[in-house]
């Protein structure tokens, strides 16, 4: 992963020209002059986005009272993340306390020319760009940025220690994504894409890592592929090389997709949180809304072929994240130091 720093302190930062408020009444960029601002760009589908979030909370609940604004910019990747009762839910669910503007159209995310996610972009009192940065960064030396704008805005009280995040096992152990739809190119199939029809492709057996692969009769879409087949005949599939898997997987209806490894049943250490056993034993994701599923825990350095069946048509992908276990696995531990 690459890292991102520019200096751009000669530049206004533009205003949030956003579509819905939550948890605040719109904020204005110039209004805030004489406070320091933290923008948090992400999304509710990227489990990037989801990883850092945590000390974004942390920033907020240390530094708030020391007049940093945080905002939550969040730039939906996918059609369905548009919708606002889905953001609320998603603002809800993770506990979001700090302010949050949806930028549906991207105005905002254009605006700081964002590309990526997550993405911050930390503004000065005097309205000006100070830090810009994305993927992997220092987490340590953005928060010491954060205390010198505030020390030169005029904050003179104790400023809490450093905390000491281990960044790698916050944005590293996220190592890849596969988005589905035509316009990205992940089909490892040698039919191809066909743009909105329905086509029947056939299993190569031959895999590469990087792609996935489709058997049966699907549905190409913009941003994710759609099965258009019988019940339980057609699946995709795709090469982890001792990674882990999750797919954000949806469905109109109630569905179910039935996830193998090596044509076999998940071992009870393999099955992601969201694989159950069903009254046959075998390891069934249950799919609805849109929503990321955790499907396969990789605790080996060995490849394996995951397997999605879904259980009836409509059943739609729109990405597969593969991340690097740990044996210390678990969210970012903050601790302060002296």
């Amino acid at each position: 992963m690459k890292m991102l720093h520019q200096s751009y302190q000669q530049i206004k930062a533009p205003e949030l020209f956003g579509d819905r408020w939550y948890n605040s009444e719109p904020l204005s960029i110039r209004a805030a002059l004489g406070q320091n601002i933290l923008l948090f760009f992400w999304n509710y589908t990227s489990q990037a986005s989801m990883r850092m979030l945590p000390t974004i909370k942390e920033w907020y609940a240390a530094y708030a009272d020391m007049g940093l604004i945080c905002i939550g910019v969040h730039a939906p990747e996918f059609s369905f993340a548009k919708k606002f009762q889905k953001v609320e839910s998603a603002i809800l669910r993770q506990e979001i306390q700090f302010p949050v503007v949806v930028d549906n159209d991207c105005l905002i995310s254009d605006a700081y020319r964002i590309t990526e996610f997550p993405a911050l972009v930390l503004i000065a009192a005097n309205g000006n760009v100070y830090d810009v940065v994305t993927q992997l960064f220092s987490f340590t030396r953005l928060e010491r940025s954060i205390q010198y704008l505030l020390r030169q805005s005029g904050f003179f009280g104790e400023l809490p220690m450093l905390q000491s995040i281990d960044t790698e096992q916050v944005l590293s152990r996220h190592a890849s994504e596969l988005t589905t739809g035509y316009m990205h190119g992940s089909l490892g199939n040698a039919e191809g894409y066909s743009p909105e029809l329905a086509s029947e492709y056939q299993d190569p057996h031959f895999y590469v890592e990087g792609k996935f692969y489709a058997h049966g009769v699907w549905k190409a879409e913009r941003n994710a592929f759609q099965y258009a087949g019988e019940p339980n005949e057609g699946y995709l599939i795709c090469q982890s090389d001792g990674d882990s898997v999750d797919a954000l997987i949806g469905s109109e209806l109630k569905s179910s997709v039935c996830v193998t490894v090596n044509d076999m049943t998940l071992l009870l250490e393999q099955m992601g949180a969201d694989v159950k056993r069903d009254a046959k034993g075998n390891s069934i994701v249950a799919v609805n809304e849109p929503q990321f599923a955790s499907v396969f825990r990789g605790r080996e350095k060995q490849q394996h072929t995951v397997k999605f069946i879904p259980s009836a048509p409509g059943v739609t992908f729109y990405k597969l994240s593969f991340f690097k276990e740990r044996a210390d696995a678990g969210e970012a531990h903050l601790i302060r130091n002296n």
